[in-house]
């Protein structure tokens, strides 16, 4: 009993872990800009 009591918590980790890998399977995370393009949506800014 005291065993299980031990793994319970390696077990929890082990399936968070996988069902965050599921999501980001499901929902890929947004894509970072590429920071070679030109900014497009950055405000213009005025030059004296």
């Amino acid at each position: 009993m005291i065993l299980l009591a031990l793994l319970l918590p390696v077990v929890m980790m082990a399936f968070l872990f996988a069902a965050d890998a599921l999501e980001d399977l499901i929902f890929p995370p947004p894509a970072a800009p590429d920071e070679d393009a030109p900014a497009g949506d950055v405000a213009r800014t005025t030059y004296p």
